[in-house]
């Protein structure tokens, strides 16, 4: 007799089988008479379409044109295999004008197409297989040699400023007093202190603290931050409850401490970087 272990096991198999094909006797009570449902192999791809829909009074050679449309290659070039109930049970589909329900097609059957084009780009992965593409790669000493990327603006900010990271303030010494981001809520409120200017990342969007503390629905301790510009999510308002005041929707945000950066951080002038060639 079989042990308690393969009885849980087998009973474990048909629960999952149960589950699986629930309501497949089912699946088609809703579907429209003369519709039939089926999935396609192709013997190039890997790729498989499920479940398209088919009318059973197409003729074979508007079959072929729809799954033309899907990606299953030339007309001229496709052999269709009507599968019943396996590949023993296989019908070539040879005459174009005849109908699907002809054959005898219905739901749930399969239909293997056949590509006969000696020069089909699907053939051994040609359309699937990313590693047959000839991809451009740049050696990195030529990468080196190229101006204005990031690589060579982030190794003139370290002539600089060996200490320097990107997405990072330039000062360290900006970052708070002593340098080091608060630990505790009192630390926050000392360190973030409303009325300062600061920068909120990502984005370093500049802008002055307005509110340090608790939001309703969120834990942890957060930064209400009134932005210079339109660049936040909301106007100090999160759930209908007010937090402080801005100029406006999109003017507002709220932060983690560590995404924020206290210093001298003046309200930008967009049109600061303009030479005097640029207007007139």
């Amino acid at each position: 007799m079989p042990d308690n272990s393969q009885i849980l096991v087998g009973e474990m198999r048909d629960a999952m089988r149960s589950w699986v094909t629930m309501g497949d006797e089912t699946r088609h009570d809703n579907q429209a008479e003369g519709l039939i449902r089926m999935d396609i192999r192709h013997n190039h791809l890997e790729q498989r379409w499920h479940d398209l829909r088919f009318s059973l009074d197409m003729t074979i050679f508007a079959v072929k044109e729809k799954l033309h449309k899907h990606g299953a290659g030339s007309v001229a070039h496709m052999e269709l295999y009507l599968r019943r109930s396996g590949v023993e049970n296989t019908i070539f589909l040879y005459d174009d004008y005849k109908t699907l329900g002809s054959y005898g097609a219905g739901n749930d059957m399969e239909l293997f197409i056949k590509d006969t084009d000696p020069f089909s780009m699907a053939a051994n992965g040609g359309l699937e297989n990313t590693s047959l593409v000839e991809k451009y790669r740049m050696k990195d000493e030529d990468y080196d040699q190229r101006e204005k990327t990031l690589r060579a603006h982030v190794r003139q900010e370290r002539d600089k400023n060996p200490n320097f990271r990107l997405f990072a303030n330039k000062d360290p010494n900006k970052v708070m007093d002593g340098g080091e981001r608060p630990k505790t809520p009192e630390d926050v409120h000392v360190s973030y202190g409303v009325g300062k200017r600061c920068e909120c990342n990502p984005g370093g969007r500049r802008g002055t603290i307005k509110f340090v503390g608790t939001v309703k629905g969120a834990p942890g301790t957060w930064i209400g931050v009134e932005l210079d510009e339109p660049q936040g999510m909301n106007d100090g308002s999160r759930d209908g409850e007010k937090y402080f005041e801005c100029r406006g929707e999109k003017y507002g945000c709220f932060s983690r401490p560590e995404n924020v950066v206290v210093g001298d951080f003046p309200e930008l002038d967009p049109f600061a970087f303009l030479e005097d060639e640029d207007e007139i």
